[in-house]
């Protein structure tokens, strides 16, 4: 009698062949050129613009009002007094400042889709008012007050004249706007 013989314990037989191990090369090829098409479209989209307009000129005179988290913005005509800024600049996708100080400046986005524009605002203020700056931080518009109210600054308007120099020699501060030929004074009232 025979015995059959019994594999030992935990053997495999030896037909069995390892899987083959399948390459992931093909998949980060199609994923990295996926990415680099989207960044391209997402560049044309955003370079490219929609109308060759633009919605803004510099020049413009402007209706600023509301508090920075929601600020109203209206073209208005340049006559009177119904503007308080005046549109200095709209920036492009280069472009990083306003001006020379960029502190003197105010700045709106107007966000209109992929044709969204930064603007550069030149704050208007008419000779011989009175201004209360306590809020100029947070609030569009500088409120015209009575020269006697506490922290009341009054403004003298030098047109024609683009020079901090010709405010004289103590004022609480001076601006000069190139874009718009005025310089600003700002005094306490006598």
């Amino acid at each position: 009698m025979t015995t059959p013989s019994i594999p030992p314990p935990h053997s495999h037989p030896a037909s069995a062949v390892p899987a083959p191990r399948t390459s992931r090369v093909g998949l980060v090829i199609v994923g990295v050129l996926g990415v680099l098409l989207l960044t391209m479209l997402s560049a044309v989209f955003f370079l490219v613009p929609g109308d060759s307009t633009p919605s803004t000129a510099v020049g413009d005179c402007v209706k600023l009002t509301g508090v920075e988290t929601n600020l109203k913005y209206e073209k208005v005509s340049c006559d009177g007094r119904l503007h308080n800024y005046t549109v200095s600049k709209v920036l492009g996708l280069l472009d990083d400042r306003c001006g020379d100080d960029p502190g003197a400046y105010a700045t709106y986005n107007n966000d209109k889709g992929f044709n969204g524009e930064q603007l550069c605002l030149i704050p208007v203020f008419f000779d011989g008012e009175c201004y209360d700056f306590t809020l100029s931080r947070h609030t569009a518009e500088n409120p015209v007050v009575d020269c006697g109210a506490t922290m009341a600054v009054k403004v003298r308007v030098l047109t024609n004249t683009v020079d901090e120099a010709a405010c004289g020699a103590d004022p609480v501060k001076a601006l000069a706007y190139r874009e718009t030929k005025t310089t600003y004074c700002f005094d306490l009232p006598s």
